[in-house]
């Protein structure tokens, strides 16, 4: 006797490759954090003055805009 295709369980239970490997970035994503959970911070790095001054006058051409 042949059972139908549909009741298979992997047809029932699929997900999309898009799915799986969100599940499998998380899945990562926690592993590194539990990996790195008592190593230290290290502090950032700051921004440069070009950096500052480039941040500045975005934000005044948002405000003269808005």
């Amino acid at each position: 006797m042949r059972s139908n295709e549909s009741d298979h369980a992997c047809v029932r239970h699929a997900i999309c490759f898009q799915c799986f490997r969100a599940g499998v970035e998380r899945t990562r994503a926690r592993r590194q954090a539990w990996a790195q959970r008592s190593l230290p911070f290290e502090a950032a790095p700051g921004l440069t003055a070009r950096e500052i001054a480039h941040r500045r006058r975005m934000l005044e051409h948002l405000a003269r805009r808005g």
